[in-house]
């Protein structure tokens, strides 16, 4: 994993978001527009090749990835990467989700958010700090 700061063109961002076409195209170019290095995927397996062969700064990942969700992505990350930021970004609000989250260090997001709040979050990320 590299040492980035934020909008360091040197700083990656793995973008997890399974074929919604649309909003991928949207986060990705919202974060190359920051001056990120943005590799994306589009399943947890895809994800997981991904993280181990060139390990992100951040992960940004959707909650819902098929029969795995982005806290069980996040769970197999920790293993070998405990200090990669993470944050889930989730179409619906959850308690229970959301303090997994936390327990595993990672931020929630709950749609609808604005561009500002995930380039804060990745920003924060990257600080080491997390908030959902």
């Amino acid at each position: 994993m590299l040492s980035a700061s934020p909008g360091d063109p040197r700083a990656s961002i793995l973008l997890v978001q399974p074929a919604k076409k649309r909003d991928l195209l949207s986060a990705r170019a919202l974060f190359e527009s920051a001056g990120f290095r943005v590799v994306s995927a589009s399943s947890f397996d895809e994800a997981t090749r991904l993280i181990q062969t060139d390990t992100p700064d951040v992960l940004v990942t959707e909650l819902k990835l098929g029969p795995y969700n982005g806290l069980h992505l996040v769970l197999r990350s920790r293993v070998d990467h405990p200090r990669m930021g993470v944050i889930v970004m989730s179409h619906f609000a959850d308690t229970g989700l959301a303090e997994e989250a936390a327990r595993q260090n990672a931020a929630f997001l709950v749609r609808p958010f604005g561009d500002r709040d995930l380039l804060n979050a990745v920003t924060r990320s990257l600080e080491g700090e997390v908030r959902g």
